[in-house]
């Protein structure tokens, strides 16, 4: 009798933190948004997730993603000579309160520093960064939204430079295996930059956020989420984005959610 109930209390919580498997999982997470999420796996270079195929297909804006790659063409130009280096406000009042100072490179990415971003594309030039684009093979290699602008312009918007959730997971695998065509003190430097957190299971997690809107009243959102994930023995690359159906009604911005939805699926596979 005692084996018995030993077994009940087992299956029963067994079931009970049985992780939720797809098509559950895009029912879940994107039950009020369309979405999409991709989890690769770096050892068996197989993926092993993905939710929301034609959403995965289709390419966005860039958006904040655009700074991993532009950190790693700033490294290797040597624009960037280091992690500390310092950018000098230009005094001008700024979106977010947290970008109304100087910046390093660290808090560039950290605070998703817009104006960071385009003082170092125009010291790249056009026909430069157009070059590392080509050689990234970074989505589709489009400037023509302009040298400080064309990774912002909205979704709506058919011109600007934009890529999918599957070009995004491409361009990562390369970052963290050190194969784009950039020095390996490039790649790691930026590499660094993005760390975030360690999870409470002990996964590493560098990553970065991207928003945009798809209306002028900044309601309906989109977002990026595109990150690595390791626990030594582990290595993922994921990659999460959203569109809002309707307009959104909360106080976060559309990479953040991203984020957010891309832990608490990790969570559920438990990888979290």
């Amino acid at each position: 009798m005692t084996k018995f109930l030993i077994m009940f209390v087992w299956l029963f919580s067994s079931c009970a933190r049985a992780p939720v498997k797809p098509p559950e999982l895009a029912t879940k997470f994107f039950s009020d948004v369309k979405g999409c999420f991709l989890l690769y796996n770096l050892k068996t270079q197989k993926f092993e997730h993905e939710i929301g195929d034609k959403t995965c297909r289709k390419r966005y804006p860039a958006c904040s993603t655009f700074k991993v790659p532009l950190a790693v063409m700033a490294f290797d130009s040597q624009i960037l000579k280091d992690q500390t280096q310092t950018l000098k406000w230009d005094g001008k009042k700024q979106w977010l309160e947290a970008w109304n100072k100087d910046h390093n490179a660290k808090s560039w990415m950290r605070e998703s520093v817009v104006w960071f971003s385009q003082r170092l594309t125009p010291k790249l030039g056009t026909k430069k960064l157009q070059n590392y684009l080509n050689k990234f093979q970074y989505g589709n290699k489009n400037l023509k939204g302009g040298l400080t602008q064309a990774w912002l312009n909205p979704p709506t918007n058919p011109v600007g430079l934009k890529i999918s959730a599957y070009e995004q997971v491409e361009f990562m695998k390369k970052l963290w295996t050190d194969k784009l065509p950039a020095t390996l003190l490039a790649q790691k430097a930026a590499r660094e930059l993005t760390y975030l957190e360690l999870s409470p299971k002990r996964f590493q997690l560098y990553g970065k956020t991207g928003s945009n809107y798809y209306d002028k009243a900044n309601n309906v959102q989109f977002g990026w989420f595109i990150a690595r994930l390791s626990n030594g023995e582990s290595e993922y690359i994921a990659v999460t984005n959203l569109s809002d159906t309707a307009p959104y009604k909360g106080e976060s911005f559309g990479g953040p959610r991203s984020r957010e939805i891309t832990k608490s699926i990790l969570a559920e596979l438990g990888l979290w």
